[in-house]
């Protein structure tokens, strides 16, 4: 019993962290969006000033914005909804086992946000380690898409019965 509350647990905080960052990019979208739009822009990218993606303009930053928003708002939503179903199906094996989905689904998502949104496109792609603000959000992401795949690796392992 103890190991499907901790997956509960998990899962839930890791659905609250999402949604979390996606308030918080709502309350300062002009910022959420300008931090996007700077590091997209490649601006001041001195140590490798050309990348085969091209630059963003502002306008064209809401794309990636957006695409965020939406990846964290679907990562707060799916972790919270798997979260209430290990709760609620915690008693039973079986149950447990088929609610598993929702919450295997849901930090899958939060893996793709931060590893593949933010590593993969933003850092390696964008190069967005070469700013500071970049390379907050990089190292930020890495923290953020750890935390998802050992959720996920958690949510898969057998529970003690």
């Amino acid at each position: 019993m103890l190991d499907r509350n901790l997956k509960a647990l998990f899962t839930a905080l890791l659905g609250l962290m999402a949604l979390f960052f996606v308030i918080n990019n709502f309350v300062n979208l002009d910022r959420a969006h300008g931090s996007l739009a700077y590091v997209l822009s490649h601006a001041d990218h001195v140590a490798y000033p050309k990348t085969f993606l091209p630059s963003l303009s502002p306008a064209m930053a809401w794309i990636p914005t957006i695409a965020v928003l939406i990846a964290e708002s679907a990562t707060a939503v799916i972790c919270l909804l798997g979260a209430m179903r290990l709760w609620n199906a915690r008693k039973d094996a079986a149950a447990f086992a088929a609610a598993k989905n929702m919450a295997k689904l849901g930090a899958g998502l939060a893996i793709f946000t931060w590893f593949g949104l933010f590593t993969v496109l933003g850092s390696a792609a964008h190069q967005m380690w070469q700013t500071e603000i970049g390379e907050g959000s990089a190292s930020s992401a890495f923290t953020f898409a750890a935390l998802g795949f050992f959720t996920l690796l958690h949510l898969g392992q057998p529970e003690a019965e």
